[in-house]
């Protein structure tokens, strides 16, 4: 005998059947109508209790968002180092945002696209954040293609990564089962990207990485870290990215002629974001390879890899001023490594310069302590101790006033102090002069860390800043116990109880700030300081 169907109480139909006014037979996790749809609605939810469905919780995200989105859009920021205020609680915490109303997995190709909803929250918490992950495009023309499917669609090598930063940044408790979905979709299109028939494959392909290596040094994973920017560093090479408007009649680098696969650029900001992936993919190298303690993937210093590209800039300034069409340049790093002016002042090219810096600083340092008696050391330890300083001092101070986000603006002045650091690090069991720099230095660092770590801004970090920050405790750990063995003199800025109090304070905001590759740096720091204070009473 057939079943009988037992009537709805009034209200209780799904809400894809109450919005189609189709009669619902109620049965879950998905009723007969939506089941048989031709268009297969996946989201067959019912609103129980006159609560909120999970679809309405995603749309009501998704509204909170664009306002959010039009409002950076009209605002008269400089494009792409805009001030804007972290995504704090626009996403409701308990919102599972890649979970469905019937709570199916992600699709796991990486050639399959999410549902729109979650793409676009996605998106949107991407581009809230998207200054000081590496992102080097052009945001405005990102969002287009991506939110309002103008002009050529991104590859999936750069969607993907933008979903797994977006999945990130973003407020909600999402699993990490969710997470590695989206991590393992990201390296499928990675591995191919190059493969699409895609006029911006390159210069995406690159982005894809920069953001892939930046995510896995923030996760605490250096060895996927140090992969995908190498395999970004190697292809900015192979690309000629380096000969960018080069004086020299040698333009591509080792090869007689760009890649095939390099589309060239088609206006200003085209060119623009070559010039910036340029620099930020140099700017990483720099900075992970000297903490791996390997060369750099791009050997700035060799002339057989001269850089001619001119300095970055804000995205906005290539079409607000376009280059003059016979503006060349040549010699980038090696003029300012030798001290001569060149007034690009963008944050952008501050990064770089604190990177650049901090790489031929750790260099240089080592290099005259191998060999004290080296006029080659000794004139690049001169010129670099006094580089160095005049270009802190030439860093706007941190202010909400200025373009750049805060977190971007700390790790700039972060790392051009950890520059003098690491040249005087060396020689600072030797030299007096060079032991009261390092302790000069970090004690600065710890200064931006007083006034700026702890604030709501500082939500999100930029992964390099852990590696700093272990340094910089590790600089007053190491003075502790120097002063515990001799006798104070006179002429150090510090006692002992200070330098501990300095490392603690810290540990206090490595502690508040546990991202992966900070809770692993802020296990040795404690590791560091209870070897130092054992049987002290400290």
């Amino acid at each position: 005998m057939a079943k009988q169907s037992t009537p709805l109480q009034k209200g209780s139909a799904c809400t894809n059947c109450r919005r189609r006014k189709i009669k619902c037979d109620g049965e879950r996790p998905r009723c007969g109508p939506c089941l048989n749809s031709s268009s297969a609605f996946s989201d067959c939810e019912y609103n129980d209790n006159n609560g909120i469905t999970h679809v309405q919780v995603l749309e009501d995200q998704i509204s909170v968002l664009e306002a959010r989105l039009k409002d950076l859009e009209s605002g008269g920021a400089t494009q792409g180092m805009r001030k804007t205020k972290q995504v704090d609680s626009i996403l409701m915490p308990k919102a599972k945002l890649l979970k469905n109303g019937s709570n199916e997995p992600l699709p796991a190709s990486g050639f399959e696209d999410l549902p729109p909803i979650i793409r676009r929250i996605l998106v949107h918490n991407f581009i809230m954040n998207c200054c000081w992950v590496g992102f080097f495009l052009h945001r405005d023309r990102f969002i287009n293609t991506v939110l309002h499917f103008k002009g050529e669609a991104p590859t999936f090598a750069l969607l993907n990564t933008t979903y797994v930063w977006g999945n990130h940044l973003s407020s909600s408790q999402n699993s990490l089962e969710q997470e590695a979905t989206l991590v393992s979709r990201a390296l499928q299109s990675s591995a191919h990207s190059l493969s699409e028939s895609h006029p911006q494959k390159v210069t995406q392909f690159i982005q894809a990485e920069v953001l892939l290596g930046n995510y896995f040094y923030l996760a605490g994973k250096t060895v996927e870290g140090k992969y995908h920017v190498t395999a970004a560093a190697s292809l900015v090479l192979s690309a000629g990215l380096h000969k960018l408007r080069s004086s020299g009649a040698e333009h591509f680098g080792y090869l007689a002629q760009p890649l095939d696969t390099l589309a060239p650029p088609r206006d200003p900001i085209e060119e623009g974001e070559l010039i910036n992936a340029f620099w930020t993919v140099l700017t990483l190298d720099s900075f992970w390879n000297t903490v791996h303690g390997t060369p750099s993937s791009i050997p700035y210093t060799s002339s057989s890899v001269r850089i001619d590209t001119p300095w970055p800039l804000v995205m906005e300034e290539y079409a607000e001023n376009p280059l003059d069409h016979n503006f060349r340049n040549s010699h980038t790093i090696d003029n300012f490594l030798g001290g001569i002016s060149d007034n690009a002042d963008s944050p952008r090219a501050a990064f770089s310069k604190a990177a650049i810096l901090f790489e031929r600083a750790t260099f240089t340092g080592r290099q005259l302590k191998n060999d004290p008696n080296s006029p080659k050391s000794q004139k690049d330890f001169s010129v670099l101790d006094t580089l160095i300083p005049r270009f802190i001092g030439s860093l706007l101070p941190i202010d909400r006033a200025n373009v750049p986000p805060l977190n971007y603006q700390l790790i700039i002045n972060t790392l051009a102090s950890a520059a003098d650091i690491q040249l005087h690090l060396p020689l600072a069991s030797d030299r007096i002069s060079s032991r009261v720099r390092t302790l000069n230095a970090a004690k600065a660092i710890l200064d931006l860390i007083d006034t700026w770590g702890h604030l709501p801004e500082m939500e999100f970090l930029d992964p390099m800043i852990a590696i700093i920050w272990t340094l910089t405790a590790q600089i007053f750990i190491d003075e502790s116990v120097r002063l515990q063995y001799e006798d104070p003199l006179a002429d150090l800025p510090f006692t002992r109880p200070q330098v501990l109090a300095f490392s603690k304070r810290v540990m206090n905001v490595m502690n508040s700030h546990p991202f992966p590759l900070m809770i692993l740096q802020f296990a040795q720091v404690r590791q560091a300081l209870d070897k130092a204070t054992a049987g002290s009473g400290l």
